[in-house]
């Protein structure tokens, strides 16, 4: 929008030479706020390190001073790391240049931290969005947006300023917690009733998807809803909640709100749920991985662009393109034929672990590879693969 109109016009977007010598290995730099206990730091730590720093070679820019134990844990597979928080627009550029960066990495578009201002004056001579937004920065200067084609379909490069470049297998690669703990046994088959789950951030429950819920418990009369997120613990947003609900013919006997947790704690919380229903058109991303990890399958909707693709292009990624669905009816359909399917859905939980270690979704070493030659090919100047 305005943000990105004002950046278009930024002095010293002139285009630099390519720096890359053959057989020297590539520079690449991440620039982030988010290099810690935070989504865009979980799907880093699985792969980041099997890159082979004779083919690639990373720079770390932190845009923020935050630092915990993913900092730490990240911080080795950088050949140097610069935090660039305190620094202007103009000494920021100067320190990315200074470090011959070939490629640049944008990791937060149009959110907290970001410094879109550098990619504006054309800090490398290669620029990728990628990983912490999910449309268009809207930059000139920005030349490729690194997605899949699950969640970049063909038909949606007109929503995008810059180039979409689609790695083969998946544009995420998830690290299961350490802290996991063991995956439950499906609730269901003890109390004789189906508990769907939501672990999302209250902001994403929006009408549609508040009615689409109400049209699933009002098929399966015995069904429970347990919703999970931080603002629950806030009384005044849980009445909130429970009242919408409650407008919509969902009985406070029916709904389970909880608040905060620990990490370990809300991934045990999966224990209490059969299966996730997702929201839409903002689905889960790490909360879909997460619950995947603990068992427990989600229904997600795919929508018309990339962050309502989400949820597909991370089930696809997993193999369970089948819980993929289009359209609102179809969601509603869906998730009451699965509820009704209790040894479908015991099997699969048990299971489900297994699978998705072995996926595309964990699988770091792949992911590393088809990250590297994507950020070569570009280095190179080869066009998108299409």
């Amino acid at each position: 929008g305005q943000a990105a109109a004002r950046l278009a016009g930024t002095p010293g977007a002139a285009p630099l030479q390519a720096s890359h010598a053959p057989g020297t290995p590539l520079r690449v730099g991440l620039v982030s706020g988010d290099l810690r206990n935070h989504p865009v730091g979980y799907f880093l730590q699985a792969w980041l390190k099997l890159l082979d720093p004779a083919q690639v070679q990373l720079h770390a820019f932190a845009t923020h001073t935050e630092a915990d134990a993913l900092t730490q844990a990240l911080r080795p597979c950088f050949a140097s790391w610069t935090s660039i928080a305190a620094l202007d627009d103009a000494r920021a550029v100067q320190c990315v240049r200074d470090q011959q960066i070939d490629v640049l990495m944008d990791l937060s578009g149009h959110t907290a931290h970001n410094r879109l201002a550098l990619f504006a004056r054309r800090a490398a001579p290669v620029q990728v969005s990628w990983l912490g937004y999910f449309a268009t920065t809207g930059l000139q200067a920005m030349d490729y947006l690194l997605s899949d084609w699950t969640c970049s379909p063909a038909s949606s490069a007109e929503r995008f300023s810059e180039t979409v470049w689609r790695l083969g297998r998946t544009r995420l690669c998830f690290a299961p917690p350490a802290e996991a703990p063991p995956v439950a046994p499906l609730p269901a088959m003890q109390r004789g009733f189906v508990t769907f789950g939501c672990f999302q951030t209250t902001s994403k429950l929006n009408d549609a998807v508040l009615a689409a819920w109400a049209g699933i418990l009002q098929a399966l009369p015995s069904a429970r809803l347990r919703i999970q997120s931080t603002r629950l613990g806030n009384a005044a947003e849980k009445a909130a909640l429970a009242a919408r609900l409650a407008a919509l013919g969902i009985a406070a006997h029916r709904i389970d709100l909880h608040g905060r947790a620990s990490r370990p704690a809300y991934l045990a919380a999966h224990a209490e749920v059969d299966m996730i229903l997702d929201t839409f058109p903002y689905p889960g991303g790490t909360t879909t991985c997460e619950a995947l990890w603990m068992g427990v399958p989600t229904l997600t909707l795919a929508g018309d662009r990339l962050i309502a693709r989400q949820g597909a292009g991370l089930l696809a990624a997993a193999g369970l393109g089948d819980w993929v669905v289009d359209d609102v009816p179809t969601y509603v359909q869906q998730a009451v034929r699965r509820a009704s399917d209790l040894p479908g859905l015991a099997a699969l939980r048990a299971s489900l672990r297994e699978r998705v270690a072995a996926s595309a979704l964990c699988d770091a070493r792949a992911f590393a590879l088809d990250m590297a030659q994507a950020l070569e090919a570009m280095a190179r100047g080869e066009p998108a693969p299409g």
